[in-house]
């Protein structure tokens, strides 16, 4: 599955983002992610950029390295663009609660498995590039929401998190 496009938007009645993603097949997928799916993305994606860079770095270069990834993409990134109804859409019309998460990174992306409320899973197999777009877009919608679980809440010092711990999956 390769991804095309994001999309989302906060839906206050929900208390909710509505969170859809189209694919260059033309299939359309969405998704309700609640508050803690959303920081659990966020902080999931900063932990893992941030060890994936420190493998290879002294922590303090991977820092600096991941903010001026996180804020390249931040700065570039470009969400006026119309979003792109699907032609199909392989999990049904209706938007899927998502209610756990798991985050992996390899090589060279990251696969974010969403443990959907129906049982069923759908694993996205994203670059660092097109994970850090998908964050940003979060990032905005939480401060949409005034959650406060973005960007600007996590802890500076991510070289301080312990490798094994458990912020790659939530239930």
């Amino acid at each position: 599955m390769s991804i095309k496009q994001f999309n989302g938007e906060w839906v206050a009645q929900e208390d909710r983002v509505l969170f859809r993603f189209n694919t260059h097949s033309g299939e359309g997928y969405a998704f309700w992610f609640t508050r803690v799916i959303v920081q659990g993305l966020i902080q999931g994606s900063q932990h893992l950029g941030f060890h994936r860079l420190a493998q290879s770095h002294p922590p303090e270069v991977a820092q600096a390295m991941h903010a001026f990834e996180t804020q390249a993409v931040k700065e570039q990134a470009n969400f006026t663009q119309t979003y792109e109804g699907a032609q199909q859409s392989p999990m049904g019309e209706t938007p899927l609660l998502v209610v756990g998460l798991k985050m992996t990174q390899e090589p060279t992306q990251t696969t974010v498995e969403l443990q959907l409320v129906d049982g069923r899973n759908i694993a996205l197999h994203l670059p660092q590039s097109m994970l850090l777009i998908m964050v940003t877009l979060l990032d905005k919608l939480q401060e949409s929401a005034k959650w406060g679980v973005g960007l600007a809440q996590l802890n500076p010092n991510l070289q301080e998190v312990p490798a094994a711990n458990p912020l790659s999956q939530l239930h």
